[in-house]
């Protein structure tokens, strides 16, 4: 196996995040809730603070003293929109935040998978052909050329966010309520940010996971992880596509809840096709490579087996012509039944490097989910 030191993982390349990872070492569930802190809880205490958290029942409907004043001082603004009845938003946190949790997951284990992958007994080239095309992926993932694009796309949705609130009088976030809208447009920056920055790192390194397995592989019908030796790749793929279904419901949210007009904006559509077309593919690029080499050897090394089975059912054809061979026609017959069997180990090794009742599943909910974001932008066109 390559030596390689997998040690840097792609979630320490995340501009800050990295830092404060490599320097805390925290539970990577925890990113989950820093997300949700920062996206819900945070606006959700300024609203409070500015009196937009909920609507004041009129009337005396409080017999303590103490909770009429809380409910008074927390909802003392009249708004159409108060923080706690924005369920799109709240909808968004929980995708947001549990996306998120994934997607930190995958950047932090991919190089692992990398290095697993990149076994010389695996995978059919030499050391310095792995070690090349490492190199070439570590300097796409370094490029922080595709910083600035990034940033600018992520900081025009959140302007665009900012705007969209900044004239709908009766939302929570607009700015005569206090800084809470910032908060948020801050929020959306962050996300899109980060979030984009994430998912071209992960399909860099999933392309050239790619790029390597195509070279071939050798087969490996006993392995013990029982996938030929990609059981980790496998367990990867399933994550991402975790992943990509949490981005489609981030989308389905906006378009079919609707905020602030952006489900009306024709950018939005195309950005939400682009998930539904495009993010798959970094599942299915090293998928379709595994599957693919993992057949053609299996068939190479049944090539031989066949020959021998021929040979011997030849054999027993020939004495089942002839008497007094019971004997020999019975050697044959076990010799056949052995190489039947050798041959079903070889040829039933699974060519999918995950559980295929599992994978089944992920995937069927992935396409509901793209089928219904797919109906819902279909009828922003009618």
């Amino acid at each position: 196996m390559v030596t390689s030191d997998a040690s840097q993982s792609l979630l320490e390349r995340l501009p800050v995040i990295g830092k404060l990872q490599r320097r805390l070492q925290l539970p990577l569930v925890w990113w989950g809730l820093i997300i949700f802190s920062g996206y819900y809880l945070l606006p959700l205490f300024t609203c409070a603070f500015e009196g937009v958290l909920i609507t004041y029942p009129t009337g005396d409907v409080h017999t303590r003293i103490s909770l009429n004043v809380f409910t008074q001082t927390v909802g003392r603004r009249a708004v159409s929109s108060p923080y706690l009845k924005d369920l799109t938003h709240f909808y968004m946190a929980v995708v947001v935040s549990l996306g998120g949790t994934l997607c930190i997951m995958a950047l932090a284990e991919l190089m692992n998978v990398y290095k697993a992958v990149s076994d010389p007994d695996l995978i059919k080239t030499n050391v310095q052909s792995i070690q090349a095309e490492r190199a070439h992926m570590e300097r796409l993932v370094g490029n922080r050329a595709v910083l600035l694009p990034i940033a600018l796309i992520a900081g025009s949705c959140g302007m665009a966010l900012y705007l969209n609130g900044r004239s709908t009088i009766g939302w929570w976030g607009n700015p005569q309520y206090g800084p809470a809208g910032v908060l948020l447009a801050c929020g959306v920056v962050l996300v899109i940010f980060f979030g984009t920055h994430s998912l071209y790192m992960l399909a860099v390194a999933q392309y050239s996971i790619g790029r390597l397995v195509a070279n071939g592989v050798h087969l490996r019908p006993f392995h013990p992880d029982g996938c030929n030796g990609f059981a980790k790749l496998g367990n990867l793929l399933l994550l991402l596509l975790l992943v990509c279904a949490f981005c489609v419901t981030a989308a389905y949210i906006t378009i079919w809840h609707g905020y602030l007009g952006i489900e009306d904006f024709p950018g939005f559509w195309l950005a939400a096709l682009g998930i539904v077309v495009f993010l798959p593919l970094i599942v299915i690029d090293p998928l379709l490579h595994v599957s693919i080499e993992v057949r053609r050897a299996q068939l190479s090394r049944l090539s031989p087996v066949e020959r021998l089975l021929n040979g011997q059912l030849k054999g027993i054809e020939d004495h089942l012509s002839e008497t007094g061979e019971n004997k020999a026609r019975y050697e044959n017959l076990k010799t056949l039944q052995d190489l039947n069997m050798l041959a079903k180990g070889i040829y039933e090794t699974s060519v999918f490097p995950f559980n295929r009742k599992v994978a089944s599943v992920l995937s069927i909910g992935y396409i509901l989910q793209a089928l219904a974001l797919a109906k819902e932008i279909v009828g922003k066109f009618k």
